[in-house]
C-alpha cells in the first residue's frame, strides 16, 4: 500500500466506545436517494442462516460496472487542472482497463476528498503524480466475465459507498466494527517482524474523537465539503490528527457474536493490510483469535459442512485481492473468486447462505455518484458490490438478477447480520443503515441456480 496524505471520521460508537464520546451531528448532502424495492423484512425468522462477507481491494463501481446495462454507471469522466484546483479540467473517456495496471493510485482520505471534490466528482486525475488518468478507465462483460455473470443473476448494488474516503486499513475495522476509532491512514511500516498489535513500531493517523467537540466537528466537515476553495482546508483538517498505535480496543462484531453464542469465523493471512481484527487488542491476545484463519480454511468447512453462522472473507495479498499496481492481474483475481464462489455454490450451505462481495475502497477509480456526507469520515466514492443468495429479489435480467440502488455502505452488512440475529448495533452508523433490505426477496421460494463459473485463461494478459 502507498501511504498518501490521509484521513477519516465515523460516528461516535453508540455504546461501548471511548469514554467521553459524543455523538456526531450527520449531514447528508448527495443527491436524492435513488428508488428502490420495497425492503425485505430481515430477522431471526429470515431463511438465511450464513452470510459471508468478501472483502476484495481498490476499485470504484464505475471502474468495474460504469457499462453494465442498467446500472446508473458513466462511461466519461470530469477532469480538474491539477495545477489550479479552481479550474476544472476537460471531460474524458474512460478508456478500457488492463488486467495489470502500471502503478497503484491514490486512494487515501485526502485523495478521497480531492476526488469528490465537494461533489464535483472530477479530481481523480490529480490524487497520484500531476494528471494522470490511469483511474480513468473501465472494463466491461469482455473483460470482467466471472462479475458481470454474477450480476445478471444475482443482485448489483449501484450506490453501494465505501464507509469512509480511505484507505484500506480504516475500511476494514470498518466491515467488522462500523467505525475505525477516528483512524484516518494506513498503519507506518519498517522492518519490524509482524504487524498490527504484534508490531509496536507501527503508528497511525487518528482524529481524536473522545476530545472532539460538536463545533469541531462542524468545521471539518465544512472543511470537506469546501475542500476547493482553499489548497490549505487539507491541511487544516491533517491539523485534527494524532499519532496512535496500529492496536486498539473498540467493540467488534465478532464480540456481539460470540456474547450470543452465534458461530463465527475471520478467514484472514495474519500480517496483511487488510485483517482488521489483528489490530483490536483483546481479540489479537485473546481467545477469539483462534478464530481467525487463513482464507482457505473455509473450503474445508464448506466441504465439511462446517461453514460458521457469519463469516469474513478475505482474499490473499497480491492478485486474489485486485489491488493495482505491483504486477497483481485482475484476471487472476477473478479466477481466485471463481474457485470459492463455486466452493460456497456447490456446498450444502448454499441454500441458506447470503454472500455480499466488495472492494474495500475506491482505489483511485474515477466514479461520477457524490457520496453521502453522513460525519467526518465519509462516505467515501462507491465500491461494486454483488450480493449472491438463493434469496436474493428477481429482476428483469434474463437469468433474473436485478439492480438494488438502495444506498448503502459496509456497515449496511454489518446491520443485516445484526438484524438477522437480534443484536443491538455498534454504532450510528450500522443503526441507520438498511440491513441490505432491497436485495432480498424472502416471501418467494430459493432459487438455487447458480452461475457456471469457470475459471480464465490468463497466460495472455
Amino acid at each position: 500500500m502507498v501511504a498518501f496524505l490521509v484521513a477519516a471520521w465515523q460516528f461516535w460508537p453508540s455504546s461501548g466506545g471511548a469514554s467521553g464520546a459524543r455523538p456526531t451531528h450527520s449531514r447528508t448532502t448527495s443527491s436524492p436517494r435513488p428508488s428502490s424495492p420495497t425492503p425485505a423484512q430481515v430477522g431471526p425468522d429470515s431463511p438465511i442462516k450464513h452470510v459471508i462477507f468478501l472483502v476484495k481491494e481498490n476499485h470504484s463501481f464505475d471502474n468495474y460496472f460504469g457499462k453494465y446495462p442498467g446500472a446508473d454507471g458513466a462511461t466519461v469522466g470530469k477532469t480538474l487542472q491539477c495545477d489550479n484546483h479552481l479550474a476544472p479540467g476537460p471531460t474524458v473517456p474512460l478508456t478500457p482497463a488492463p488486467y495489470v495496471y502500471p502503478h497503484d493510485l491514490g486512494h487515501a482520505f485526502d485523495p478521497g476528498l480531492i476526488s469528490i471534490d465537494g461533489g464535483k466528482m472530477d479530481g481523480f486525475n490529480c490524487v497520484t503524480l500531476g494528471n494522470d488518468l490511469t483511474g480513468y478507465t473501465q472494463f466491461d462483460r469482455s473483460t470482467l466475465p466471472v462479475y458481470w455473470s454474477l450480476a445478471d443473476r444475482f443482485v448489483l448494488a449501484d450506490h453501494f459507498f465505501t464507509s469512509m474516503f480511505g484507505p484500506t486499513f480504516p475500511e476494514h475495522l470498518y466491515t467488522v466494527a462500523a467505525q475505525s476509532y477516528g483512524i484516518v491512514d494506513n498503519k507506518s511500516t519498517s522492518n519490524h517482524q509482524g504487524s498490527y498489535c504484534d508490531d509496536p513500531t507501527e503508528y497511525t493517523k487518528r482524529f481524536p474523537i473522545e476530545r472532539l467537540s460538536p463545533d469541531d466537528i462542524h468545521t471539518i466537515m465544512d472543511l470537506e465539503d469546501h475542500r476547493d476553495d482553499d489548497p490549505a482546508n487539507l491541511y487544516k483538517i491533517a491539523q485534527y490528527w494524532v499519532d496512535t498505535r496500529t492496536c486498539v480496543d473498540i467493540p467488534t462484531l465478532p464480540d456481539k457474536l460470540e456474547k450470543a453464542g452465534i458461530t463465527w469465523k475471520y478467514y484472514a493471512e495474519p500480517n496483511i493490510w487488510m485483517n482488521a481484527l489483528q489490530a483490536i487488542r483483546h481479540i489479537r491476545f485473546g481467545p477469539l483469535w483462534s478464530k481467525v484463519q487463513p482464507p482457505d480454511t473455509i473450503l474445508k468447512d464448506l466441504q465439511n459442512d462446517t461453514l460458521p453462522a457469519v463469516s469474513w472473507l478475505i482474499p490473499p495479498d497480491g492478485s486474489p485481492n485486485e489491488h493495482p499496481g505491483a504486477g497483481v492481474n485482475i484476471c487472476d483475481g477473478m479466477n481466485w473468486s471463481v474457485q470459492y464462489l463455486n466452493a460456497i455454490f456447490q456446498s450444502d450451505a448454499w441454500r441458506s447462505t447470503a454472500v455480499v462481495m466488495v472492494w474495500d475502497d475506491f482505489g483511485g477509480f474515477y466514479d461520477h455518484v457524490k457520496p453521502p456526507h453522513y460525519d467526518i469520515m465519509g462516505l467515501g466514492p462507491r465500491t461494486p458490490a454483488l450480493i449472491m443468495s438463493p434469496y436474493t429479489r428477481a429482476g428483469d435480467n434474463p437469468d433474473g438478477g436485478s439492480i438494488d440502488s438502495t444506498v448503502y455502505e459496509f456497515s449496511s452488512v454489518l446491520k443485516f447480520i445484526e438484524d438477522l440475529h437480534g443484536l443491538k448495533p455498534l454504532t450510528e452508523r450500522d443503526a441507520q443503515a438498511s440491513p441490505l433490505a432491497g436485495a432480498f426477496d424472502f416471501s418467494q421460494p430459493p432459487r438455487l441456480e447458480v452461475p457456471k463459473l469457470k475459471p480464465l485463461d490468463c497466460s495472455g494478459t
